[in-house]
């Protein structure tokens, strides 16, 4: 199991992590925000974070105030009780200089390329897994559809097909299905043309 000491999240992300479908435990989690609202309490003030993300997300945290409307920064651990998520706070502060919100924003999308070693383009397209990691059939169905990728409409399917001889239509479209659902492959001129995503 991996822990990281403070992983940079949006909320829309702490809202849709699984318990345990992933083996990354959300120990230290650090998420930046507008407070919506306020309701203080004897021993804790519970805020109502908002990142623009998602839905805001209930925090709370020992008797520190931050008005309404502020930008805050909060480290903390994300909480699960009868199917609401929260974040148990240990520590936030108010933001005074605006880059931090940027700043923060593209520690998040580093930390999740770090974390699901993803790729991107220079668009902030996700250029896929490398494709040692795919299932054999892919494999070679991808081999094939990148050599073909230095035309400009790409390899047609009954050119992929007549390659790959050996496997069944069946088995080359549900990978091809599978490939452009990944990012690795993308129709060219109409939807019988392929072409990599990274030649």
């Amino acid at each position: 199991m991996t822990v990281l000491q403070i992983l940079p999240c949006s909320v829309s992300q702490l809202l849709s992590a699984s318990k345990a479908s992933s083996d990354l435990e959300f120990n230290q989690v650090s998420v930046v925000g507008v407070v919506r609202e306020l309701a203080p309490f004897v021993k804790y003030v519970q805020y109502c974070l908002d990142d623009m993300t998602g839905p805001p997300l209930t925090d709370c945290t020992p008797l520190v105030f931050a008005s309404p409307g502020s930008y805050v920064k909060v480290i903390g651990s994300l909480r699960s009780s009868t199917g609401e998520r929260s974040l148990q706070a240990k520590h936030i502060r108010v933001i005074t200089d605006l880059n931090e919100i940027t700043s923060h924003m593209l520690e998040v999308v580093h930390a999740h390329m770090q974390v699901f070693k993803k790729k991107f383009d220079m668009n902030m397209n996700i250029t896929a897994v490398p494709s040692e990691d795919l299932p054999s059939v892919q494999g070679q169905v991808l081999h094939v559809i990148r050599r073909g990728s230095v035309r400009d409409i790409g390899i047609g399917f009954n050119e992929l097909q007549s390659q790959l001889d050996f496997l069944s239509i069946k088995d080359i479209k549900s990978s091809l299905t599978s490939l452009m659902d990944q990012g690795f492959v993308y129709h060219t001129i109409d939807e019988s043309h392929f072409k990599s995503t990274d030649p």
